[in-house]
């Protein structure tokens, strides 16, 4: 549905229109360096709660929706005053647009703060592993932005406006669901002023002042060079940017699936000292993290140009070259995400954000020099690439030294089945591309071959005997007929 979705708001906005939105929205997005380290902490602290037999989870999740009402009202304010300037004397927009890109702002804003206050119930579900609710609500996202897009394809309005406000108002749904839901079925998610407590302020704010720089290297390495993008190259590279992000995002969503799962277990079996679970469960996490993003990445790597075309009909500019860098670089970040919860699990975060981040953002100046020396837009991305490789080798080893996880356990368990199953599963889809010309026919073998090769080599390849046996057991359970 994401996919598809994407495909009807380029196709009703046009090319100017989804940069314009997709650009005004990186403007708002900046803002996230003040709440995305925040996110993180509230989901660890949550996590951390329930692995413990004292757990604070009442005061916790009070304490949690009052720094977020706090922020929320900073982020207005900030969002109003610095990106309104910044939208109407620095932006290039397209004549005539002004005025739309100022409604985008303004419901952007809104959106933004309306998502902030959805956070603490949302990670409320996960910390309880209520998955299923966690999915229906995340279909029901689906559905609605799908409703949005096909709403402002027909509509007679100003479209960019349109879509701007029924994005406002899927946000709003959204947040009621979450709300309901975790009220509901959780009894410490029920805000109250007397259960804020200014130690629980504290130790979330030291966790959250020093993971606020892995964020803002982060949003600034994201929304930093779309703006350059839009600074140099105007608002028809932001419609490839946008294309890429929303295409690399949708994929992104099959890693979330495993890490968000895992994640809570890894907090928890820290907080209760059961370590030698936690590493094995790191490691599986970052394997299966890692398949399951090949599995869908390496037919769009070698069919980029016939999938861009049928999903989307007409590709903005850069829009391949885009997405293939974007997708090699975020097999990095799919290895190695679960050695991020693995390190916040123990708190100890100050030296980790330090080195990460100072690594992360080296992408964002090196950009704006390649820019001012004429270089390809796609420069950024190998310039995001390379950064995301060494992000990649220091989360292994801080995980290693911070939580005693054995270098060799994380190559033998992880690294080794990676690097094999990489190695032979991009052979059959290699020779299909190579030794054929274009042609649907192609596509098709490249695609069908792709999935075929790539789940042979994880079963013969990237996965333990017991796995293998686990798997099997699986299978026969759900293909078994029931006696008569």
């Amino acid at each position: 549905m994401g996919l598809y979705t994407s495909r009807v708001v380029l196709g009703a906005l046009g090319e100017d229109d989804f940069g314009t939105y997709g650009a005004v929205g990186g403007v708002v997005a900046l803002f996230s360096v003040l709440t995305g380290s925040l996110s993180s902490a509230i989901s660890r602290f949550l996590s951390t709660e329930m692995g413990k037999k004292d757990g604070r989870m009442g005061a916790v999740f009070s304490t949690t929706v009052f720094i977020q009402l706090v922020t929320a009202l900073l982020v207005f304010v900030l969002a109003e005053v610095l990106g309104y300037w910044f939208l109407n004397a620095r932006m290039n927009i397209p004549p005539g647009r002004l005025p739309a890109a100022n409604w985008v702002l303004q419901c952007s804003i809104l959106m933004f703060v309306v998502n902030m206050l959805s956070v603490p119930y949302n990670a409320a579900i996960i910390a309880h592993e209520k998955m299923e609710a966690f999915a229906y609500i995340s279909i029901a996202e689906a559905l609605l932005q799908l409703g949005a897009a096909l709403t402002t394809r027909y509509a007679g309005a100003d479209k960019l406006k349109l879509y701007a406000v029924l994005m406002l108002g899927t946000a709003l749904v959204v947040r009621v669901l979450y709300g309901v839901y975790a009220r509901r079925y959780f009894p410490e998610c029920r805000f109250s002023f007397k259960g804020v407590s200014r130690p629980i302020v504290r130790e979330m704010g030291a966790f959250a002042g020093w993971t606020f720089l892995g964020n803002a290297a982060s949003v600034a390495n994201a929304q930093g060079i779309n703006l350059l993008f839009n600074l140099f190259f105007g608002v028809k590279v932001n419609a490839a940017r946008d294309v890429t992000v929303k295409l690399e995002g949708n994929l992104t969503r099959f890693i979330n699936n495993i890490t968000t799962a895992i994640n809570p277990q890894i907090n928890k079996n820290y907080a209760s000292g059961n370590h030698a679970y936690m590493h094995e469960l790191t490691c599986k996490g970052a394997k299966y993290s890692y398949y399951l993003f090949l599995f869908f990445a390496l037919p769009i790597l070698l069919e980029t140009s016939a999938l861009l075309h049928l999903w989307l009909g007409k590709v903005p500019e850069h829009t391949v070259a885009f997405v293939r860098v974007a997708l090699l670089y975020s097999l990095f970040v799919a290895v190695g995400t679960p050695f991020v919860t693995a390190v916040f699990a123990t708190g100890k975060v100050k030296t980790y954000e330090i080195v990460v981040s100072a690594t992360n953002i080296l992408a964002l100046p090196l950009t704006y020099l390649a820019f001012k020396l004429h270089a390809s837009p796609v420069s950024a991305y190998w310039l995001l690439a390379g950064a995301a490789f060494g992000v990649l080798v220091e989360r292994v080893v801080f995980t290693c030294i911070q939580t005693g996880l054995p270098l060799r356990k994380i190559w033998t368990d992880t690294l080794l089945p990676v690097l094999k199953v990489s190695a032979v599963a991009v052979l059959l889809p290699l020779a299909l591309y190579f030794f054929q010309a274009p042609s649907t026919a192609r596509m098709l073998e490249v695609v069908l071959g792709a999935f075929a090769a790539t789940a042979a080599a994880v079963y013969f390849l990237g996965t333990t005997e017991g796995e293998r046996t686990a798997l099997n057991q699986a299978i026969a359970k759900r293909i078994k007929q029931p006696k008569l």
